[in-house]
């Protein structure tokens, strides 16, 4: 029954292998259609973007389009078919489109279907197209399953070993299996449930289904990659046990032969082995009875016999040899043993003195080590507290030769300053001399313009005169006209002559003393501005008098500061060289700061280095303490023993000396 059941096994476990290798069969079938859509993801048209432009594309690379595929074509984002049949339909809500635009798969193979147009079973075979890592689109070849089908239907193991190639949806795609009718295909249908669902899970496996009117059968089934199928296997039960019966009828023959056989074999080789170990069992207890008796051996016919008997006889006579050789050597070690026990006894009693003295010796020198490194600790404490004097030191003159540098650079910058300042009031005082010499020369012309004011002003007054005169002189011939106009009004018809002459010279009177009046006027005006000229002319004669006084006060100030500038520019430069001696003591100080730095730290690595060696040192000691005292206790340990050993000794030779040799 067993060996039924490993021979099913067996069977299984092939099964189950011409399974995977069908359903890889199929997925690389598959996975050839994906590679030839490379061609068209990969080629230059596809980064334009524009399903126009792949769609002349494909339409003049018809000819290159690989015989599986029946056409092909490219879906833009929108869900629009451009196939390379120059025709365009919409397929956004397919399975194939949601697949690779909404959740972004690279390819998809979707289940079969039929083909409107042909009646065919197709399937579409999809690979998005991406421009920069991003998915524009995707080219989608439709694909007859007719090969397909054809392959599975002559896939068969044995004789009722029939292929079945499932769909997503568990449906059957193609099958090896004989067509008896829809009922049949719905019983196999409603009994491989427990398959298809494991396979909707891509799950592989094996199971036993017991069908109402077929009986068991025994599948096993394969997910193919590249698509959401399934394969599987689905045998008879008598096709799986049938090489199972035949052999296990067989073996039971074979068998009950074969144990006739062994019995009567195995009862005679007893019988004949046996009776040669009487004998042996008698010289045997005969050697056992004696007192220790190592010079006796089994002699007689079982020596001679030549089987495992007298291979244990022969054996046994060289083991009690080279007893008796070894309980000889040990006989005469014994004696030698003795002595080498006493001896090891004295010698652990001087041992033992002298680790008692070692370990005297190992107190006393770590309780010196001990003070040397008290000592070695406090010197260095008092050494690390000289190093923080000096980095105290070297801190200070660092801040110190910082304050020398930046009062050099101001002082420096300042006698800069006062150069600066120096040519400024040279300058100034250049210029207030110029400026000076201007102001009496202004003041000069001032006298001249107001000299020539004061002429102005008496000739205004001439003219202020003359204008009164002609006004004077208007007057009195207004009269005369006046007069000369009464005297022709006296004379009648002989005056009139002389009337209009009288009235012209009457009408150039009143025009003479009228602009008389206005030049009057304007004189007046004039005269008024001549004494505001006069005036301001006094004023700024005052001025450039006062201007000229404060040039002169303001040209002694510019003199008494550039004195003291000169002054203060040798005074600086005195305090420039007061500064550089002091940052040369400085640095001198610093460098000798530093030195010492140096050989503190010297000194501190000595001392660290001293208690390094002395903390090992006492570190070596304890432990030279502890090793001492697991001597003493090993040592008297050993003086046990070796008591131990010579009691050993004497108790082992007694028990020696029983034995004959």
């Amino acid at each position: 029954m067993r060996t039924k059941k490993s021979v099913a096994s067996s069977y299984e476990e092939d099964c189950r292998k011409i399974t995977d290798a069908y359903a890889n069969v199929v997925s690389i079938r598959l996975s050839e259609y994906i590679k030839q859509m490379r061609m068209y993801t990969e080629a230059d048209i596809t980064q334009t973007r524009d399903p126009v432009q792949i769609q002349k594309w494909l339409v003049s690379h018809t000819k290159s389009r690989t015989p599986d595929f029946d056409r092909i074509g490219y879906i833009d984002d929108k869900g629009d078919f451009y196939n390379d049949q120059n025709k365009i339909t919409n397929v956004k809500d397919r399975i194939y489109f949601k697949a690779i635009m909404n959740q972004g798969n690279d390819t998809n193979i979707d289940d079969p279907v039929t083909s409107k147009s042909t009646g065919d079973t197709i399937i579409h075979v999809s690979k998005a197209a991406k421009v920069d890592g991003k998915t524009v689109g995707f080219y989608s070849a439709v694909v007859g399953v007719n090969k397909l089908k054809e392959f599975v239907s002559g896939i068969r193991i044995g004789k009722t070993g029939y292929a079945y190639l499932f769909n997503s949806q568990g449906e059957i795609i193609a099958s090896s299996a004989p067509d008896n009718g829809e009922a049949y295909t719905k019983l196999i249908l409603e009994g491989m449930q427990p398959v298809t669902q494991a396979l909707s899970q891509k799950r592989s496996g094996e199971m036993w289904i017991k069908f109402n009117t077929l009986g068991s059968k025994y599948i096993t089934f394969q997910p193919v990659e590249n698509a959401d199928w399934g394969f599987a296997f689905m045998i008879d039960d008598s096709q799986v046990y049938a090489t199972a019966n035949e052999i296990s009828i067989t073996l039971v023959i074979a068998g009950i032969v074969l144990g006739l056989a062994l019995v009567l074999g195995i009862g005679f080789g007893i019988y004949y082995s046996l009776k040669p170990l009487q004998e042996v069992q008698s010289s045997i207890d005969e050697i056992a009875s004696g007192k220790a008796d190592l010079t006796k051996r089994i002699t007689g016919k079982s020596e001679k016999i030549n089987n495992e008997i007298g291979g244990v006889v022969k054996g046994f006579n060289r083991f009690t040899e080279k007893l008796h050789t070894i309980v000889s050597d040990v006989k005469d070690s014994k004696e030698v043993l003795s002595a080498a026990g006493q001896d090891l006894d004295a010698s652990m009693q001087d041992t033992s003195a002298s680790i008692t003295q070692i370990i005297a010796n190992i107190s006393s020198v770590h309780n010196q080590i001990s003070n040397q490194g008290d000592s070695v600790s406090q010197t260095a404490g008092a050494v690390n507290e000289i190093a923080s004097n000096i980095e105290s030191l070297e801190r200070m003159i660092a801040k110190q030769s910082q304050g020398v540098s930046n009062a050099s650079s101001a002082v420096e910058e300042m006698i800069g300053n006062i150069a600066s300042v120096n040519n400024s009031v040279d300058k100034m005082a250049a210029s207030f001399d110029l400026l000076s010499e201007n102001a009496r020369a202004g003041a000069q012309k001032q006298i001249h313009v107001n000299e020539r004011i004061h002429q102005i002003e008496e000739e205004s007054q001439m003219l202020q005169e003359a204008n009164a005169a002609i006004a004077a002189i208007a007057e009195q011939t207004n009269l005369l006209a006046m007069n000369a106009a009464i005297e022709a009004a006296h004379a009648g018809e002989a005056g009139k002559g002389f009337a209009v002459v009288a009235d012209e010279i009457r009408k150039l009177s009143e025009t003479s003393t009228d602009q008389s009046k206005t030049i009057g006027n304007q004189l007046s005006s004039i005269k008024e501005s001549i004494n505001s000229v006069v005036n301001a002319s006094q004023e700024s004669s005052e001025a450039f008098n006062s201007v000229t006084e404060k040039i002169q006060e303001t040209d002694q100030i510019v003199r008494q500061i550039k004195s003291a500038m000169e002054e203060q520019q040798e005074g600086s430069k005195q305090i420039t060289d007061s500064l550089q001696a002091m940052n040369d003591s400085t640095i001198e100080v610093r460098t000798a700061s530093e030195e010492m730095s140096i050989g503190n730290k010297q000194i501190l690595d000595e001392v660290r280095n001293l208690q390094n060696a002395t903390t090992v040192m006492k570190a070596s000691m304890e432990e030279m303490a502890i090793g001492a005292k697991k001597i003493n206790e090993t040592g008297a340990a050993l003086s046990s023993i070796a008591e131990k050993m010579r009691s050993s000794i004497t108790q082992i030779g007694t028990q020696i000396d029983q034995f004959k040799v």
